[in-house]
C-alpha cells in the first residue's frame, strides 16, 4: 500500500444513504476522522481460546474462505472472518498484504467493530445488519483511506448474528463484483451452519418461479426451527418463526409425506405451495447431527467405485496408477496421491481404503487447506477436558484418533503450516499421539494417504515443507491424469450422466459429445459433474436429450475469471463484462443484476461460479 496521503472524504451527500448512517454512528460514538487506529490486542492465547468458542463458524467458513482467497490471488487482496463483536477470527491472502494490514492493526484478534474503528465494511455490515462495501474516502478514519473492502453479516440458523465475511484490498485493487463474491461465499457459509443443527432436523431447500431460493429447517415433527440466507425472511407473512410454527402451517401438504420422498429420492424437487398460493419447487434432506462431522468426507454416492478395480480398464493411466496403489494394499506404505484439483483425489483415496483389509475401519478425511492454522492443532490431535479456555467438556477427539483402525486421508497435504509438519512426523515414526492437555500418549493404528496438487519437492526445496516429512509421506506416489489427458472421457460422461439421473441413461447430441469431448475442463472431473448436473436441470422434458442448447447457460468460456486489474481496464470477455459491470450498477444485488440482465438468479449465480472455477 501507498503511504501518500490519504483522499479527502466525499461530501456527506454524496454518500449512499446507509453510509451517511454509519457516519452519524461514528460522530455519536466521539469518533474524530483524523484519529488514530486504536490500539488491538494481541494475545496468542487469547486468540487460541476466541476461535475454540467459535469452532462452528470457522469450519463452515474456512472451505469457502479459501476458495475466495484462490479467486483472488492475482488482486492482492485479503480476506476476512469476524465474530459477532467484529473481532478477527480468521485471514488468508498474500503475506506481505497481510503484513500491511496488521501493521494498521487489522491481524487475527483485532477488535473492528465500528464504534472503535470508524465506517469499515466488516465492523459497519455487524452494525447496520446488511452487505455492503466501503471504497477509500467512504472510510471515517483517514487512516483506512487506503483502502477498499466489502462485507456481509451472516446469521446463524435462528437469525442470531454470527459474525461477518469480507474483502479488503488496496484502493487500487477495486473490483466491481466484489461483494457479489462475498455474498455467494456468504449464503454457503449459512447453509454449512445448518450442520451445527441438533440430530433429528430436515433442510428444506425452495426454489420458485423466479429462482429465488429459500432454506428452512424443520425438526422431526415438523416444527420450524430455523431459516437461512437469503430466503430468511420470505416466509415471515405467513407469522412470527416461534418453536409452535410447523411445516403444515407453511404449506398444503403433509410433512410426512415429504420426509417419505425425502428417503426415496433425496435430490429429487417436488412442487410445494404455501398457504399464500405461492408455488415453489422443493427438495428436503436430513441435518447431520451436530457440528463433530464437518470435516467428514460426504457419503460416497451410488455410482462412486467402491474398489481400486472398478477405475481401471478405461484410461491406461488411470489403470497404471490404481494397479500402482494397489500393490500397496496392506502394506505399511504410505501413498501419496498427486493431480490437479477435480482429478478425484479422494474418491482414489477411498477406493484405495475400500480395496484394503482396513476397509471395515473408519475413513477420515481432513482437508489440511480448509482448517485455520490456530484449530488444525486441536483438530488433528484433540484435546483433554479443560485443556484450555473455551473448551469442549470431555475434550475432543482428534482426527488421527478417529482414524484407528482405518484409513487418514490428509487432503492438500501441501497446505500444512510447518508448525505442524513436525508434529505429524512424529506421530507417524512413533504411532502415538498426545491431545492437548493429556500426560499420556494413545496409541494409534493408521494407514496413511496423503493428496496434493501442488508440487512437494519443490515446496521442500523453496523451505516450505520438511524433507523428512516428505520422504516418510511419499512411499509411493501415484498421479491422477487431468480429464483432459483422459482417454475414457465419453464412458465417464455416461456414467456420471446415470449418477445425476437417477440410474436413467440420458441420450446425447453428436453436438455436445464433440464439445464435451474437446473443451479444456480447467476444473476436472468436478467442473464436468457441474456441468451436466447443470444441463440435466434445463430440460424442459425429462425424455428430452442433451443438445449443446442446455449449455447455453454455461457456454464455454475462458475458465478463470481474471480479478487483476488489466492495463485498459476491460476484461476479455464480453458477457462477463456486462455481469460485473450490472452487478457493480446494482451494489451486488444479485436479484436486481439477475432482472436488469434478462436471465434468472441461478442463470447468474451459475456464471459467476463458472468464471471463478
Amino acid at each position: 500500500m501507498h503511504s501518500s496521503a490519504p483522499p479527502a472524504a466525499p461530501p456527506r451527500a454524496a454518500l449512499p444513504e446507509h453510509l451517511q448512517d454509519a457516519w452519524r454512528r461514528c460522530q455519536r460514538a466521539g469518533l474524530q476522522p483524523d484519529s488514530p487506529l486504536p490500539a488491538q490486542p494481541d494475545s496468542d492465547s487469547a486468540l487460541y481460546a476466541l476461535r475454540q468458542r467459535h469452532r462452528s463458524l470457522l469450519r463452515a467458513a474456512s472451505p469457502l474462505m479459501a476458495r475466495l482467497a484462490r479467486q483472488l490471488t492475482d488482486c492482492g487482496s485479503a480476506v476476512l472472518l469476524c465474530n459477532a463483536d467484529g473481532v478477527v477470527l480468521h485471514r488468508l491472502g498474500p503475506p506481505a498484504f497481510l503484513d500491511e494490514l496488521a501493521r494498521l492493526g487489522l491481524h487475527a484478534g483485532a477488535d473492528w467493530r465500528e464504534s472503535r474503528c470508524g465506517v469499515n465494511a466488516m465492523g459497519s455490515a455487524l452494525a447496520a445488519g446488511r452487505a455492503l462495501t466501503v471504497h477509500g474516502p467512504e472510510h471515517y478514519l483517514h487512516a483506512l483511506r487506503q483502502l477498499t473492502c466489502a462485507a456481509v453479516p451472516l446469521a446463524l440458523p435462528g437469525g442470531a448474528r454470527a459474525g461477518a465475511l469480507g474483502i479488503v484490498g488496496p484502493c487500487r485493487h477495486r473490483q466491481p463484483h466484489t461483494l457479489a463474491l462475498v455474498q455467494l461465499a456468504a449464503n454457503e457459509i449459512e447453509l454449512r451452519l445448518l450442520d451445527d443443527t441438533p440430530g433429528g432436523a430436515w433442510l428444506l431447500q425452495l426454489r420458485d418461479d423466479d429462482e429465488q431460493d429459500c432454506r428452512l429447517v424443520f425438526a422431526d415433527d415438523g416444527r420450524w426451527l430455523a431459516g437461512c440466507g437469503e430466503g430468511r425472511g420470505r416466509f415471515a407473512a405467513l407469522g412470527a418463526p416461534d418453536d409452535a410454527r410447523h411445516f403444515e402451517q407453511l404449506f398444503a401438504a403433509p410433512f410426512e409425506w415429504w420426509t417419505q420422498l425425502a428417503r426415496r429420492a433425496p435430490e429429487r424437487r417436488q412442487p410445494l405451495q404455501d398457504q399464500l398460493a405461492r408455488d415453489w419447487r422443493g427438495c428436503l434432506r436430513p441435518l447431520a447431527a451436530g457440528g463433530d462431522d464437518v470435516f467428514a468426507p460426504p457419503p460416497p454416492s451410488h455410482g462412486l467405485p467402491r474398489h481400486l478395480l472398478a477405475l481401471t480398464g478405461g484410461d491406461a493411466r488411470l489403470d497404471a496408477a490404481a494397479r500402482r496403489a494397489l500393490r500397496l494394499v496392506g502394506k505399511d506404505i504410505p501413498l501419496l496421491i498427486e493431480g490437479e484439483t477435480g482429478t478425484g483425489k479422494e474418491v482414489f483415496a477411498q477406493a484405495f481404503h475400500a480395496s484394503s483389509p482396513r476397509r471395515d475401519g473408519p475413513f477420515v478425511a481432513v482437508n489440511c487447506a480448509a482448517i485455520p492454522e490456530g484449530l488444525i492443532e486441536s483438530e488433528l490431535f484433540g484435546y483433554e477436558d479443560g485443556a484450555f479456555t473455551g473448551a469442549r467438556r470431555k475434550g475432543h477427539v482428534g482426527r488421527i484418533a478417529q482414524a484407528h483402525g482405518g484409513t487418514l486421508f490428509l487432503d492438500e497435504i501441501g497446505d500444512m503450516p510447518l508448525s505442524l509438519q513436525a508434529h505429524l512426523l512424529r506421530v507417524l515414526q512413533e504411532r502415538e499421539v498426545t491431545p492437548l492437555g493429556a500426560q499420556r500418549a494413545q496409541t494409534v493404528d493408521i494407514a496413511v494417504v496423503c493428496a496434493t496438487h501442488r508440487d512437494l519437492r519443490q515446496a521442500v526445496a523453496d523451505g516450505r515443507f520438511r524433507e523428512d516429512l516428505y520422504y516418510r509421506l511419499a512411499g509411493v506416489r501415484v498421479r491422477l491424469p487431468a480429464l483432459r489427458e483422459r482417454s475414457d472421457r465419453a464412458e465417464l460422461c455416461q456414467r456420471l450422466l446415470l449418477e445425476e439421473n437417477h440410474g436413467e441413461a440420458v441420450a446425447l447430441s453428436p453436438a455436445l459429445c464433440q464439445w464435451l469431448d474437446t473443451h479444456p475442463w480447467p476444473g476436472n472431473l468436478r467442473q464436468l459433474r457441474s456441468v451436466l448436473r447443470s444441463a440435466l436441470a434445463s430440460r424442459e422434458h425429462p425424455d428430452d436429450a442433451l443438445d449443446l442448447r442446455h449449455l447455453d447457460e454455461d457456454a464455454p468460456s475462458p475458465p478463470r475469471l481474471h480479478l487483476a486489474p488489466s492495463p485498459d481496464g476491460r476484461l476479455a470477455d464480453i458477457e462477463q463484462r456486462a455481469i460485473l459491470h450490472t452487478l457493480s450498477a446494482c451494489a451486488g444485488n444479485m436479484s436486481a443484476a439477475a432482472r436488469q440482465l434478462g436471465i434468472s438468479r441461478a442463470t447468474l449465480y451459475r456464471r459467476l461460479r463458472g468464471a471463478a472455477a
